[in-house]
């Protein structure tokens, strides 16, 4: 192997270590400062929202006079809130750490108690609002199921 050869491959691995770094900083940068982990990056499924904080507890350090948007358990049957677009199983998991399990306490959320949740969400935050979860809740919980097919499309086989 000659020095040109030893050298061009120096130098590619240079500028594929080079984009590796790039790559993770800019996946870190897009992440934002909460969603951050201890390194992990998803691949494996884990789940990277950190411990849940207790609903209770949340609630009451949040803000001092907003009623909490939280359960400390469910009022009856819980509802499926897999039903709702953009919620799956993992996410609706979460929700019922946090203590959220009916589709009438998610369309009742005030901004204010919708930005505390959305702030618990880690890496699933902004899914409330993109995915309009306070209006599918609403007509899901007045069980109106044409008024959601005609605002949200097809409800999926479990309806």
């Amino acid at each position: 192997m000659t020095t040109e050869q030893i050298s061009l491959f120096i130098a590619i691995g240079l500028l594929l270590l080079g984009f590796l770094a790039a790559l993770h900083v800019l996946r870190r940068m897009r992440a934002g400062p909460a969603d951050r982990t201890d390194g992990a990056d998803g691949a494996d499924g884990a789940d990277q929202t950190g411990p849940p904080v207790p609903a209770p507890a949340a609630a009451a350090a949040s803000g001092a006079d907003m009623p909490s948007p939280f359960l400390p358990a469910p009022d009856g049957e819980p509802d499926d809130l897999t039903r709702i677009k953009g919620i799956g199983p993992r996410l609706s998991a979460l929700l019922a750490e946090l203590g959220v399990f009916h589709f009438a306490q998610i369309a009742s959320w005030t901004p204010e108690q919708l930005a505390l949740v959305d702030s618990r969400l880690g890496t699933f935050r902004g899914r409330p609002e993109r995915d309009q979860w306070q209006s599918q809740a609403a007509l899901l919980a007045a069980g109106d199921i044409k008024a959601y097919e005609r605002a949200h499309g097809k409800l999926g086989p479990a309806a």
